[in-house]
């Protein structure tokens, strides 16, 4: 069963279906412009309309349809909604968090819990060396980061309480096909290229930020990976990413040639950092103990995530 039916969340469904899977999806909504819809994937999985907050709900389909893992990703992810409703952010994303491990505790099907956590966590870094699962958070940028912390503790909790098989996934920024937060970003480049627009990017950065950025095929085979390992690592957190560290300017640029081949200088307009913010989290457990690595790298990535929003412009 997965939580959430958003962008990485779909193309968790679409990995899960190629492996023959049956697949439940918890959330509120189906958005015309889902990924899943998109994918034509909709009615390939059994969609369960409820709020991961409804504790009664979520321990009555565990036991009903006897769900064996629980992927959870259901969550409030964009970081602007965050600083103006901090208080929604945290009841999704922390108390979601618990009510859905506390209905896998009761169930007596559940065997492994996988949560989404993000490298957000980690709070807002300055230094290019990568970042190892044991680091402390450091004050965090947002609202959403805090929120993600109190998830990301309460599912090891669950795990050294209870000896709930929980794996944490923390990952670095995912781009993709089927991103339809147009706030991020790759996906906001490609909208502006796609509607004539100036190439500007706002005021949240300068354009000198360094981060990884992960295709989502990545982000789902991780998920895998953790999940079937989950009994083995019990309460283990393993941080995703390529490693390889872009800042937000080269990606803009990168996603211009990807488009139409030409080089568009990007407009940022947040005030100029004395000391650039740069994350680039440690992978070498998710290699050593899961055998997983990132597949894509930034230039195959983008070009088959411009050509798919070409593609399907007209539905998003």
């Amino acid at each position: 069963m997965t939580g959430g039916a958003g962008f990485g969340g779909a193309h968790l469904c679409a990995a899960l279906l190629a492996q023959g899977a049956c697949v439940f999806v918890v959330d509120r909504v189906l958005p015309r412009n889902s990924y899943l819809h998109l994918a034509a994937i909709a009615d390939k999985v059994e969609l369960l309309y409820a709020d991961v907050r409804d504790l009664e709900a979520m321990q009555l389909w565990l036991e009903r349809f006897q769900i064996k893992t629980v992927f959870h990703l259901a969550a409030q992810p964009i970081v602007p909604i965050s600083v103006t409703a901090p208080l929604e952010t945290l009841s999704n994303n922390a108390l979601g968090t618990y009510a859905l491990l506390e209905a896998a505790r009761r169930s007596p099907f559940v065997e492994s819990f996988v949560l989404a956590s993000t490298g957000a966590y980690y709070g807002t870094t300055h230094g290019d060396q990568p970042i190892a699962e044991e680091t402390a958070p450091l004050p965090a940028a947002s609202l959403y980061g805090a929120s993600k912390v109190a998830a990301d503790i309460a599912a090891r909790c669950y795990a050294e309480t209870y000896g709930l098989n929980v794996g944490v996934c923390r990952f670095i920024n995912t781009y993709g096909p089927g991103d339809t937060n147009f706030s991020r970003l790759i996906p906001r480049a490609v909208r502006n290229l796609v509607c004539g627009e100036p190439y500007a990017f706002g005021d949240r950065d300068d354009g000198t930020t360094k981060l990884d950025y992960m295709h989502v095929s990545d982000m789902a085979h991780g998920y895998l990976a953790v999940a079937e390992r989950a009994a083995e690592h019990r309460g283990q957190v393993f941080n995703f990413g390529t490693g390889r560290l872009h800042s937000t300017a080269e990606v803009a640029e990168a996603v211009s040639l990807a488009y139409d081949g030409q080089t568009r200088t990007p407009l940022f307009e947040g005030e100029a950092r004395v000391r650039p913010v740069v994350k680039r989290l440690d992978v070498s457990r998710a290699r050593d103990m899961l055998g997983w690595s990132a597949q894509y790298d930034l230039t195959t990535g983008l070009g088959e995530t411009v050509s798919w929003y070409r593609e399907h412009w007209e539905r998003l």
